[in-house]
């Protein structure tokens, strides 16, 4: 005759393997679901309409005003341009390096800035404890400014950014790009040790922050933020489009 005891212990051990499975199938459900919530947050995070990889078109020809406003950050168009376009950037942000490509696929320097109609201002935002170099980056190009090259810089700076941000030495890639952009490497270095623009960079991430904004890229027409629901050449050019005077749409 079989104990009590023993047929609790037999029963016990009948009931291991289905617990086991029953444990094993929910953290199968917990991973699929994280998993599905990171893929629809990185669908999210930014307008999927170009690719993100691929060089950049070539922006050298820019035949418009290049210099610094009065807050002392970097722009390109007129001064007196009917509408103002501020782009807060990390030059580390994969989004913002598609922003970048959209706008230059689609001619919008052409279009907008070497026309007139549009001048736009960089302000940096760097997301400096989640992109290692992105400090690093808006110095250097802040430096290039001084060779009169931020703008090439700035353009050098996207363009690579697939290589050099998942580099373990990042900033090795990063000068080779920059003097290949055609900035003295060794004045850049330089610029960049000294700390020069340390400051002016904390100051603009520090203006961001009181703006109260939160992510790259950030977009403002005018003062009205642009919100990016679809591609941002199209949505960006149509915000643009709307604040243009009506004879100076076409």
């Amino acid at each position: 005759m079989m104990s009590n005891s023993t047929r609790s212990a037999k029963g016990h051990r009948r009931n291991q393997p289905a617990r086991s499975f029953k444990m094993f199938y929910l953290a199968l459900g917990v991973i699929g679901i994280l998993g599905i919530g990171f893929v629809l947050v990185q669908s999210l995070s930014k307008p999927a309409s170009v690719s993100n990889t691929g060089p950049m078109p070539n922006q050298a020809g820019l035949n418009a005003p290049v210099g610094k406003t009065a807050d002392n950050y970097w722009y390109k168009g007129q001064s007196d341009a009917p509408v103002k376009v501020e782009i807060y950037a990390d030059y580390e942000c994969p989004a913002c390096r598609t922003l970048e490509l959209e706008l230059a696929q689609a001619d919008f320097d052409g279009l907008y800035v070497e026309t007139g109609k549009a001048q736009v201002i960089f302000r940096e935002f760097p997301l400096k404890t989640i992109h290692k170099s992105a400090q690093l980056t808006a110095e250097i190009a802040r430096c290039a400014g001084d060779q009169n090259l931020f703008w090439p810089i700035h353009n050098a700076l996207f363009d690579s950014q697939t290589q050099w941000a998942q580099s373990l030495g990042p900033k090795t890639q990063i000068m080779a790009a920059v003097e290949q952009a055609g900035a003295d490497r060794q004045k850049i270095e330089s610029c960049v040790d000294a700390g020069t623009y340390t400051d002016v960079i904390n100051t603009a991430y520090d203006a961001a922050l009181e703006r109260q904004l939160q992510q790259t890229p950030t977009v403002f027409v005018d003062g009205q933020q642009v919100n990016f629901e679809t591609d941002f050449a199209k949505t960006l050019m149509a915000a643009v489009d709307a604040k243009l005077p009506a004879n100076s749409s076409n």
